[in-house]
């Protein structure tokens, strides 16, 4: 994956470079594709977690092009688990308690329903701006193996290139 360094995170949600990014694929606020749902689908059966999106991340929230087990579209920035990957240069995020990580312990997802105990996260990134995830919750703790987190990255592989594939009326 691309290279990304840490950043504080508020500094990144709005990085002027990184939304003209995210907005020139036009996939924001975009219909339901089937291509999206199947990624998404894949990692909840492989990782058996209840709750996976393709998570694209505008200045004012998170935006889900494709969600298992939630019945949100979106959800404001304020509420954002994923802007933890705008603070760490990984492109894969797994926290196996999220009450024993101080990044999470007193987040409102985590201490409010959905009571979201694991969270694991491959960054989606292009022109060296993350523009989302695709990230999976559960409400008990966990770990997964290295060969599921390989599947986390093979699969943000794939959102990756649906992305890059979208029109683009600049033509870059």
């Amino acid at each position: 994956m691309i290279a990304i360094r840490a950043e504080d995170p508020r500094t990144m949600r709005n990085d002027p470079a990184r939304l003209a990014e995210l907005r020139r694929h036009l996939i924001l606020d975009s219909s339901p594709e089937q291509a999206y749902d199947d990624l998404t689908r894949l990692l909840a059966s492989g990782l058996a977690v209840p709750i996976v999106m393709v998570n694209l991340l505008d200045d004012a929230r998170d935006w889900f092009k494709s969600c298992v087990g939630l019945p949100w579209t979106e959800s404001p920035a304020s509420k954002s688990i994923c802007e933890a990957m705008f603070a760490t240069a990984e492109d894969v995020l797994v926290v196996q308690d999220t009450l024993q990580d101080p990044r999470f312990a007193t987040h409102p997802l985590v201490v409010n329903a959905p009571f979201v105990r694991f969270y694991a996260a491959a960054r989606l990134a292009m022109g060296g701006h993350t523009l989302g995830t695709l990230c999976a919750y559960d409400i008990r703790p966990r770990q997964i193996s290295a060969a599921q987190i390989a599947q986390m990255r093979t699969l943000a592989t794939a959102a990756m290139e649906l992305i890059s594939q979208r029109p683009n009326p600049t033509g870059g």
